[in-house]
């Protein structure tokens, strides 16, 4: 028996660097929680209804923390290319971050034109598109609103506009696992490398639980057989699940997790931190607790808030611990 501290958190954090502890390494800017389609389990119906972040805000948020962070993510809950200034946006993000700073968006695909694909190349933004069907059935059923050739089109556009650059930096496909498409990983995987995809990543869906995964011997299994065909095919697995059920990832398989002694410490809420379109500072890209508001103050006064500090303490409390953080799958809980 030995200790277990693999995590996909920590899978998310291999590239970023931590610069001042006054600030996180990484920050997530969900600058829309509006989509304009409405994945299965997600959200009921198409939401356009406003929840924009002001670019006055957004600025002012930016020119702050631009000197310290080494990762920004332009979303969170919704579609960010859906915002009519999100060119500018990315401009100004760009003309103030570090140089050593990456940007990364993750999109639905179905916006990505091959105007806003020549855009962010030329901006260097690291892009990850949302992809859950190995056919147009299961992918449509899954992401409402889609149209699945489509999409697939524009990923090939997306590969070959990126060509040039190191797998770690490419397109990424990223699988939400749930019940609908959780016998099609190997043949989404398949689906992904024949787009010429070489960087993919999958996660569970734990909520809500109509739509979760079930976490069988059957899913571990096809996600063995995806890992195996990236494996063969020299693909970077840039994100998997680290425990399903009562089992842990060991490299090659899944096996029973009395084999270790498991960490489940959280690290999130000293090292990243989202804000949402109308300044709430939440611990982390899984929203959990709100720690404060950035409006009226700057985002150091409530990152380094006594309020923030408690919350850092209760993630990995027995007793204080907050009801999202007991079964985030980040942190093999």
């Amino acid at each position: 028996m030995k200790f277990y501290t693999n995590n996909s958190f920590s899978q998310m954090q291999a590239c970023s660097n931590q610069v001042s502890l006054k600030y996180p390494q990484k920050i997530y800017l969900d600058i829309t929680q509006d989509c304009n389609i409405s994945c299965k389990m997600c959200r009921n119906e198409v939401q356009i209804t406003g929840k924009i972040m002001p670019f006055d805000l957004f600025c002012k948020l930016v020119d702050e923390t631009a000197p310290y962070i080494t990762s920004y993510s332009l979303f969170n809950w919704g579609e960010p290319l859906i915002l009519k200034d999100f060119r500018e946006r990315v401009s100004y993000i760009c003309s103030k971050k570090r140089a050593d700073c990456d940007i990364d968006i993750s999109t639905n695909g179905t916006l990505l034109s091959s105007d806003m694909i020549d855009f962010l190349r030329s901006m260097n933004v690291k892009v990850i598109v949302s992809f859950d069907g190995a056919d147009k059935s299961t992918f449509e059923n899954i992401r409402r609103g889609a149209n699945f050739e489509k999409v697939c089109e524009n990923i090939r556009n997306l590969v070959k506009t990126y060509s040039d650059i190191p797998i770690e930096d490419s397109p990424e496909i990223y699988v939400s696992i749930q019940k609908d498409n959780q016998n099609q990983l190997l043949d989404i995987t398949k689906l992904a490398h024949s787009f010429g995809i070489r960087r993919i990543g999958f996660g569970l869906v734990t909520a809500p639980a109509e739509y979760a995964a079930e976490t069988t011997d059957e899913l571990r299994r096809e996600i063995e057989k995806a890992v195996e065909f990236i494996d063969n095919k020299g693909m970077l697995n840039s994100l998997y699940p680290t425990k399903v059920g009562d089992y842990l990832w060991r490299g090659d398989k899944y096996v029973d997790k009395n084999n270790f002694i498991v960490d489940t410490n959280c690290n999130a809420p000293f090292i990243n931190a989202s804000v949402a379109y109308n300044g709430d500072v939440c611990l982390c890209c899984n929203f959990g607790e709100l720690a404060g508001n950035v409006q009226g103050k700057s985002f150091a006064e409530v990152w380094q808030s006594e309020k923030y500090e408690k919350l850092r303490t209760a993630v990995n409390s027995n007793t204080d611990m907050p009801q999202l953080c007991k079964t985030c799958a980040w942190f093999n809980r």
